[in-house]
């Protein structure tokens, strides 16, 4: 099993390489909902992960999934899609 601390460490390392590559540089800001789950070995929730992206601290629950409201500054890759009301939305899922 890995230390609480050592899958924040994981986490942030593996997200630093995933958020980057789901955005591209843009003129303004635009609002984001990036959802997700994180799991470990043999596909098991990590519940209490904790991570970062920008300035928002994300906490998994006990299905490992997460969700975050974030003004980004930049606009989705492709995979992401705007909703009805013009808003950026993308899923991911990260295995560690």
């Amino acid at each position: 099993m890995v230390s609480l601390s050592r899958r924040q460490v994981l986490i942030g390392g593996t997200l630093g390489l995933v958020a980057p590559a789901l955005t591209f540089a843009s003129k303004s800001a635009e609002k984001l909902v990036l959802s997700g789950r994180i799991t470990g070995r043999a596909g098991k929730p990590l519940a209490g992960a904790r991570f970062a992206i920008g300035a928002d601290q994300i906490t998994t629950d006990a299905d490992g999934r997460f969700v975050v409201v974030t003004d980004t500054g930049a606009c989705p890759a492709p995979g992401a899609s705007r909703d009805h009301e013009g808003t950026w939305r993308a899923t991911i899922g990260i295995a560690l």
